[in-house]
């Protein structure tokens, strides 16, 4: 691979010199300086992004108000080293993949949600839409395996979604957005503090018909936060949030049903409908030289309904997972050796609880149960990281983590057909990490490090049909997936406001899990091999002009048979993103930017043979227009400005013989107006 990176070699140092010589431009604002940016995701605690030896992306507040995103999905699509696939348009079942893992992305991607994991048990996986893009303060994006701290999951990388936080004096937002396909929006929020306390509450309503028959989407969420310091050294806060929809299930089409009509359904009757319920309370006590004690209890509950009316074997199920969490952590900031050290140890505490009814099945009708599953889950993982500055500009840090997982799978066939489960199981990985941050420059650095990763396999992908014995069983040699990943990379700053960064990755993933479409069932492939190269820069010129761009070119490869020297499915080569923000433009109050989003082709899911041909590469241009005049806001904005005809998401048939698609929308504006008081 890096025989084809050698070019990119030659056109970095092209780009930086680029932006580098715009720093003339801006040499009579050399009394403007920026704080240095902290982020909380990386090691658990306040670090500045240069002293952290791995690749950090973070979505400001500001960027979301500059863009035309209507979810989260919609922010990190144009980010370096992720890729999304959005099925239905909403947002509600896509799938976000960190440095190229395919189908299993979004099971090698942790997500947080103020440093609450909100990752699912089972194959569902995160539900996008419960957190609205109105309640995100930022959003914090750390690339490369975050196993070390967070344990399962955090193979890829970690995404940690920060909510806003209630502050003095007070604040009301209300806004409007119409748009393409019938959607809305209503918003509404308010917040503020008095002495020691401070609390926030936020509403939302979204409804679109969608882009597709049997595509719509009706969304509700309330949430809010409260923040109590109880004096200078003790702090209470309490959060918590409701979200339920509605929704259509349109299903794929096939290649002949998209050249036909492209808006269609093959599925006019399946449907959803879920509820999300979440409450999370904590504190932080700091100690001064006793160091610093934070601990957060959350309880979530999250229901779901889903038919599917045929006229043969209809389906319909009820699912109910409830989940507590409990994460106590200890901050040590000490002098050792007369230089600085860092020492982070603390737990995660995991109970998961799920009950499923199936309904209906072939020639059943949807009234009649036909089976039921109660499954558990549970994990404890200890972990502790150091980090200590031999001297004031190298920071070396190292880290390891304990976990452990217990299953507890009950599933039953109704019907008789098949012999029950009732089953426990338990497994245990480690994950170890080392790196070295070298500040050779105010906010610059070059940085290594080399870390171990694991991933436990989900409920579902345990369970199966043993066809001989006509019987559920659960899977005893499927092993958890582990890796070895190294990276190296510069952070560099032109002057201020003008940064950029390279970074290289190898992952060498062992037992890799993954679906095996000719045998029906999850297997670990013994070897896969997952390297690239992530390009970002960002230089804000003339104080009204901001330019910024991304670049990500990776590999992922199986390295066994069967299917040795393939490319993994759904893993595009390249990926890239660049654009523009004008501020003040023309008259004060004026925002115009845009944006140009490029992902490559790649193999569509299920297709690990490497048969068919690859999903097409397509861009998209968005754009949008705002006016802000005192307390009023107003945008225009235009997505896919150019009405390319694409589907981020394709799959093979189940019998491997034809690609089936989930086209994307084509050209779609949407307009709105916000107050702020």
């Amino acid at each position: 691979m890096f025989k084809r990176l050698k070019f990119l070699f030659i056109f970095i140092p092209l780009i930086f010199t680029g932006i580098c010589r715009a720093e003339t431009v801006t040499e009579e604002n050399k009394g403007a300086v920026t704080l240095p940016e902290v982020v909380v995701t990386a090691t658990r605690t306040a670090s500045e992004i240069e002293k952290v030896p791995a690749g950090v992306s973070v979505i400001t507040r500001e960027d979301i108000n500059n863009s035309n995103a209507g979810s989260i999905t919609d922010l990190l699509g144009s980010e370096e080293g992720i890729v999304v696939r959005n099925l239905m348009g909403s947002g509600k079942n896509a799938q976000v993949d960190l440095r190229g893992y395919g189908e299993t992305g979004p099971y090698n991607t942790l997500v947080l949600v103020d440093g609450r994991k909100v990752n699912s048990i089972d194959l569902s996986g995160v539900d996008w839409t419960q957190i609205p893009v109105e309640r995100v303060e930022r959003i914090e994006i750390v690339r490369g395996t975050g196993s070390v701290l967070y344990g399962d999951n955090a193979v890829g990388g970690v995404i940690n979604i920060i909510t806003k936080t209630p502050s003095e004096g007070f604040a009301a937002k209300s806004g409007v957005t119409f748009g393409s396909n019938g959607s809305r929006r209503l918003e509404a929020s308010a917040g503020g503090g008095y002495d020691r306390i401070a609390a926030s509450i936020n509403a939302s309503v979204n409804e679109a018909d969608g882009y597709r028959e049997n595509n719509r989407y009706e969304g509700k969420d309330f949430g809010g936060k409260i923040v109590f310091d109880a004096s200078d050294r003790l702090s209470f806060n309490l959060s918590g949030s409701s979200h339920e929809d509605k929704f259509g299930l349109p299903g794929a089409l096939t290649e002949a049903q998209t050249e036909s009509d492209r808006k269609s359904t093959a599925n006019p009757l399946d449907e959803g409908s879920s509820t999300d319920n979440y409450v999370k309370a904590g504190f932080d006590l700091m100690a001064g030289n006793y160091g610093d004690l934070t601990a957060d209890v959350s309880y979530r509950n999250r229901s779901g309904d889903a038919v599917f009316p045929d006229t043969t074997s209809p389906l319909a199920t009820e699912t109910n997972l409830k989940t507590w969490g409990f994460s106590p952590k200890y901050v040590l900031n000490r002098q050792l050796f007369k230089q600085k050290n860092t020492l982070v140890a603390g737990a995660d505490f995991y109970w998961s609880e799920q009950d499923i009814d199936s309904y209906g099945g072939f020639f059943i009708p949807l009234a009649t149960q036909s089976g039921y599953s109660n499954i558990s889950r549970d994990s404890v993982g200890l972990y502790f990281s150091d980090e200590y500055a031999v001297k004031e500009n190298i920071i070396v840090s190292f880290g390891a983590r304990h976990e452990k997982v217990r299953y507890d799978l009950v599933q039953v066939d109704m019907t008789g057909w098949l012999a029950p489960l009732d089953e426990e199981m338990s497994d245990s990985e480690n994950a170890y990490n080392a790196g070295l941050a070298f500040m050779y420059a105010k906010k610059s650095s070059i940085f290594v490090r080399a870390n171990r990763s694991f991933r436990f396999p989900l409920t579902d992908e345990l369970v199966y049909i043993d066809w001989g014995t006509s019987s559920y069983k659960a899977n005893p040699d499927l092993k958890p997936q582990s890796g070895k990943h190294y990276e190296a990379g510069v952070k560099h700053s032109f002057a201020d406001g003008i940064t950029g960064s390279v970074t290289l990755f190898r992952a060498e993933i062992k037992n890799e899990l993954f679906y095996n479409p000719s045998t029906f069932g999850n297997e670990n492939h013994p070897e896969t091999l997952h390297e690239g190269i992530e390009i970002g820069c960002r230089a804000k010129l003339f104080e009204k002009l901001t330019l910024f761009g991304n670049f990500t070119y990776e590999e992922a490869t199986f390295e066994q048979d069967p299917y040795k020297g393939n490319e993994i499915p759904a893993v595009p080569g390249y990926k890239g993103n660049f654009g523009f923000r004008v501020d003040d433009f023309t008259i004060p109050g004026l925002m115009l930017s845009a944006d140009y989003n490029y992902v490559g082709s790649s193999h569509v899911i299920s297709d690990q043979a490497n048969n068919f041909d690859k999903l097409d590469s397509y861009y998209t241009i968005d754009a949008k227009i705002a006016y802000k005049y005192r307390m009023v806001k107003a945008f225009i904005g235009v997505n896919n400005l150019t009405d390319r005809k694409y589907s981020e998401y394709g799959v093979m048939d189940t019998f491997l013989t034809k690609r089936n698609f989930y086209p994307a929308p084509e050209r779609n504006f949407l307009a709105g107006i916000q107050f702020d008081f």
